[in-house]
């Protein structure tokens, strides 16, 4: 079992989103807070902390855009074992960090990661309302290590290679811990209770997204690193979803390709992607 003194900690990586006040706004009291600015524009990182009116929050700002290292670097930066890892354009539901929480006081964090839902809303729409449907179907309906809402114990990077996210794979970094979680026999526990809402989403910015999720797996074989991947073959939506996100999908799985064969290009001209550091390689907290 964990130390039920033990903190648990919250978790935010942020790139120039507004959204990260409501998130901070939706953590219960008593819970610290660890935000890491990445690659933000020039005064953002102290216009949100000036919004952000609650006390226990800090902070660290990075020059450079990657959330692999801004995920690693929160988590050892965060007092205590525990962490809680959050998007900055979700909040949480009532109960839900308490719900981690109670779920990691009665487990056992060395031998299990737990897990909460996620509830992609739309704005009524009929194109936010695909894209919810379409990232319901392939990110929330499969019991994955994939955050958030994740809560670990940081202590179990010693037995998935001595860190939680490599700071060489800046896209499609839940699919590398999930597989070195599972290779490791860690089991993945679902909380009853922790539920998060996601804002809204774009067609623009989920296609971006996806887009990178293809750059991702491209350096994923360039480092030699197997991922787990998630339910996104028109067929598995068409099933769980219906007609149209299945074609939306369908379009979505052309991006995630095109985002692939284009990093393949570039590491094969060798561009400007690094594959050779230490994944290892952060800022820890003294």
């Amino acid at each position: 079992m964990t130390d039920p003194h033990s903190p648990l900690s919250i978790v935010i990586p942020c790139k120039d989103d507004w959204a990260v006040v409501d998130c901070v706004a939706s953590i219960p009291d008593g819970f610290p807070v660890a935000i890491v600015f990445n690659g933000c524009a020039d005064g953002f990182p102290e216009a949100a902390l000036a919004r952000i009116r609650r006390g226990g929050v800090i902070h660290r700002v990075l020059d450079e855009a990657n959330l692999s290292l801004a995920l690693e670097t929160g988590v050892w930066m965060a007092p205590g074992d525990r962490v809680l890892l959050m998007d900055a354009d979700c909040v949480f539901a009532p109960g839900a960090v308490e719900a981690a929480a109670a779920a990691m006081d009665s487990g056992n964090s060395l031998d299990e990661v737990f897990k909460g839902r996620v509830l992609f809303r739309d704005d009524g729409g009929l194109r936010s309302r695909l894209v919810a449907r379409s990232r319901q179907h392939h990110t929330a309906e499969v019991l994955t290590a994939y955050k958030p809402p994740l809560a670990i114990d940081r202590r179990i990077a010693a037995r998935i290679g001595g860190y939680l996210f490599d700071r060489r794979l800046v896209w499609r970094e839940d699919a590398d811990l999930d597989h070195r979680i599972r290779q490791a026999g860690i089991a993945i526990r679902p909380v009853e209770g922790c539920l998060i809402h996601h804002e809204p989403l774009e067609i623009a910015s989920d296609l971006r997204s996806t887009f990178r999720y293809g750059m991702g797996e491209a350096l994923a074989d360039a480092l030699g690193k197997r991922l787990t991947d998630v339910p996104r073959s028109v067929l598995s939506t068409l099933r769980s979803q219906g007609i149209l996100p299945a074609l939306y999908m369908l379009f979505r799985n052309r991006v995630y390709t095109a985002g692939y064969l284009w990093t393949k290009l570039r590491l094969l001209t060798n561009a400007d992607f690094i594959i050779d550091e230490d994944p290892r390689r952060v800022t820890r907290r003294s």
